[in-house]
């Protein structure tokens, strides 16, 4: 009986041991998000940069199309509409 307690202290001894070998693998990561925004934090920067951004995005073709659709809708479903029986009639 008494070997039995001797074989166990040993064998938590050998098992303590690696885990202290393994440590830095044996932690979970630690994942930790701020709630500090990072941006721009000067507010005139910060507009002079969005009114840039909105001046470059009315450049394209597809924002110039959208734009004339939303200003004529009845035009464009019209369109649409002939376009889609010219395809329909020569098929």
């Amino acid at each position: 009986m008494e070997k039995a307690k001797r074989r166990a202290q040993e064998d938590k001894g050998d098992l303590d041991k690696g885990l202290e070998d393994t440590f830095p693998a044996s932690d979970p990561v630690s994942h930790t998000i701020t709630s500090v925004p990072t941006g721009r934090t000067d507010p005139r920067e910060a507009e002079r940069v969005k009114a840039d951004a909105d001046i470059g995005a009315d450049a394209g073709l597809g924002n110039s199309i959208s734009t004339w659709i939303k200003a004529n809708p009845l035009t464009a479903v019209a369109i649409t509409a002939a376009v889609g029986w010219i395809m329909g009639a020569t098929r």
